[in-house]
């Protein structure tokens, strides 16, 4: 039987993605040259979050690109991130392979500044050798159990934990 527990609320998930914005913007030298890039669907639906907060802080707009790791021709989607601070995003990182290949993805077609990874929650259990710099929850997750980011409206709703 499986048993499902809420980890973040709505109102927790906007909390936290407004402080995920505003230690972007710190360790950022300039909001000027960010290019903020989400991974898959929910990963994107973070990223547009994250990039609302930080454009109301820093009264512009922000532009926040979708790559869908999926895709055969990852070149076509990515934005120009030469000279600039790049940042993925992702609603949650398990084993980083996603990240992995988003990584590997902008660095073998463009030489970015810096690149840093933003992500809602960290399970833990890296089969890559990459960390999150930017986490707004860490959930030391069993095998057998899942992390899910629930969505309405094109909005995260809940983060759930599926325990077997």
């Amino acid at each position: 039987m499986s048993k499902q527990f809420t980890l973040m609320d709505r109102a927790r998930i906007a909390r936290t993605l407004k402080r995920l914005a505003i230690q972007i913007l710190e360790k950022s030298s300039t909001g000027e040259d960010l290019v903020i890039i989400g991974l898959n669907e929910r990963g994107f639906i973070t990223a547009k979050e994250i990039a609302t907060d930080i454009s109301a802080i820093i009264e512009k707009n922000v532009t926040v690109h979708n790559y869908n790791i999926a895709d055969n021709n990852p070149g076509n989607a990515l934005p120009d991130c030469s000279d600039k601070q790049v940042i993925l995003v992702d609603d949650v990182i398990f084993s980083g392979k996603t990240m992995f290949e988003a990584l590997s993805a902008v660095a073998s077609i463009h030489d970015p500044k810096s690149i840093r990874i933003a992500v809602l929650i960290d399970r833990g259990h890296r089969k890559y050798p990459l960390s999150a710099d930017l986490t707004g929850m860490t959930v030391p997750t069993k095998p057998g159990e899942h992390i899910e980011v629930m969505l309405k409206d094109s909005k995260l709703k809940e983060a759930v934990l599926f325990k077997n």
